[in-house]
């Protein structure tokens, strides 16, 4: 195993006999490096750390979030079963289970303007809570006079202006009011890496089994999505 692996390692695995973390050392008697539990030298082997939500399935919150986060969010989840399912549980970037406080959090901070987190308006990403672009849809269509969005394969120069390798997928979202079309538009694009990433967890399947069946159609959800947050601006609800 190469020493970049074997780094990259220390994030994702732990000791498969304590659970502590790893850390890479010079086996200097057969002048080698290698992996070792980083509490005691003499365990062997290793196995991949369980994430958030992980822990939050076998019980275990209070490790990730706090202590009594488990006892309140499982509280939270047996008082109202349905309405607590369509909450958003985890950080969409990181994959973080989200402690009763922050989910409490999401709520009020969708109430503030003007949207429903049970609807699947807001999300959290890498800790920040972020309209989603069904939220984006919903505030447009509560206008007075909504901005009808159209999407479409980015032309041979768009591609070349945004510099989109060969293979990406890349779409422009246009946006009118009034049959007036307006100047500003969103741009979206799906990597070929990002396409075809394998699944760590899962072999034979994809990280993101969505954008690898789909990606014309993600490329036209982020223009949109990009498109809709220039054109409508988050006000804070009285």
């Amino acid at each position: 195993m190469e020493y970049e692996q074997m780094r990259a390692m220390e994030k994702s695995h732990v000791c498969a006999m304590c659970g502590s973390e790893l850390v890479t050392i010079r086996d200097s008697e057969n002048s080698v490096n290698r992996l070792a539990c980083g509490k005691d030298k003499t365990h062997n082997g290793f196995k991949r750390r369980r994430s958030a939500t992980e822990r939050l399935a076998q019980g275990e919150l209070d490790a990730v979030a706090g202590p009594g986060v488990q006892k309140d969010i499982e509280a939270l989840a047996q008082r109202q079963q349905e309405r607590f399912n369509m909450l958003p549980k985890a950080d969409i970037a990181t994959a973080r289970a989200l402690g009763l406080a922050e989910i409490e959090g999401v709520v009020t901070w969708a109430n503030m303007i003007g949207l429903n987190a049970y609807l699947g308006h807001v999300c959290l990403y890498f800790g920040k809570p972020y309209t989603t672009i069904d939220g984006y849809y919903y505030l447009n269509n509560k206008r007075g006079e909504p901005y009808v969005i159209g999407t479409r394969t980015a032309t041979a120069n768009e591609r070349k202006e945004y510099l989109i390798e060969e293979g990406w997928y890349c779409s422009i979202a246009e946006a009118w009011l009034l049959q007036e079309k307006i100047a500003t538009i969103g741009v979206g694009i799906v990597t070929t890496d990002e396409k075809d990433v394998p699944s760590a967890k899962t072999p034979g399947q994809f990280r993101a089994p969505v954008v690898h069946l789909h990606p014309q159609r993600m490329a036209e959800k982020r223009a949109e999505w990009q498109l809709l947050r220039k054109l409508i601006p988050l006000e804070v609800k009285e």
